[in-house]
């Protein structure tokens, strides 16, 4: 079995509206409903250049919901820079605590109730999965290498490995991660081609499948997957 996910990062009121409005509209064309992630209170300078959307809860957030998004509290503030690149890895369980939280009450106020979570820049570490396990807001955390979804210190993670979207092998479920402010019309074009050829691998029902999987544990093709990844981003690190 293969089922292909997409994942849309940094929506927030401060966001490009032009990109996002094109990615919805593409989804929406192929009935694909993806996890977008939402910024509860966004302190990133970059994110911040772009004008605030007004009616950004109503129009985009809440819409988003009522589609049938899986909505995803993408930490508090994303306020990562050259010298700040984690808004978890390293703190003490009480900060990380009181960080998902609060990000979690903005977005309730606003009538969003996330059922996932994930980190800015893919950083958290053990202290973040505890804190996911013991508030129990969230049903799964969209992150880690694996070809299936598994449990990890009772957290299910459904895990993400490249940001396009590519046919690697013939099972494994794989979340495709976006970054819709930053596109340009050759991801767009890139995206619609592949969803022509492969959109009836998108029909997942994302509920299920955590259910599914949420007792399974990572066995020794996905570590050897999770090693590959890891020396292949240093290498890539390393030529840059």
């Amino acid at each position: 079995m293969i089922k292909y996910i997409i994942r849309l990062d940094d929506a927030c009121p401060n966001m490009n509206k032009k990109n996002w409005d094109r990615i919805e509209s593409l989804l929406d064309k192929y009935n694909i409903k993806p996890i977008v992630g939402i910024i509860p209170d966004c302190k990133d300078e970059e994110l911040l250049q772009y004008k605030k959307i007004s009616d950004f809860w109503n129009k985009y957030a809440n819409n988003w919901e009522r589609k049938k998004w899986i909505i995803a509290q993408h930490g508090l503030n994303h306020n990562l820079s050259s010298k700040i690149r984690t808004e978890y890895c390293g703190k003490d369980y009480i900060n990380q605590r009181d960080n998902i939280q609060h990000g979690n009450k903005i977005l309730k106020q606003h009538g969003i109730i996330p059922t996932c979570f994930f980190a800015p820049a893919h950083t958290f570490d053990n202290t973040t999965i505890k804190v996911c396990k013991d508030l129990s807001f969230f049903d799964f955390i969209s992150d880690g290498v694996a070809l299936y979804p598994y449990n990890d210190n009772g957290v299910v993670f459904l895990p993400n490995i490249f940001d396009t979207p590519h046919k690697i092998l013939p099972f494994g479920i794989y979340t495709f991660v976006y970054h819709p402010n930053k596109m340009v019309d050759s991801d767009f074009i890139y995206l619609e081609n592949f969803l022509k050829k492969n959109f009836k691998y998108f029909n997942i029902d994302i509920s299920n499948t955590i259910k599914k999987y949420e007792n399974r544990k990572r066995n020794i093709l996905d570590y050897f997957l999770y090693y590959l990844i890891k020396f292949y981003r240093k290498l890539k690190n390393t030529k840059r």
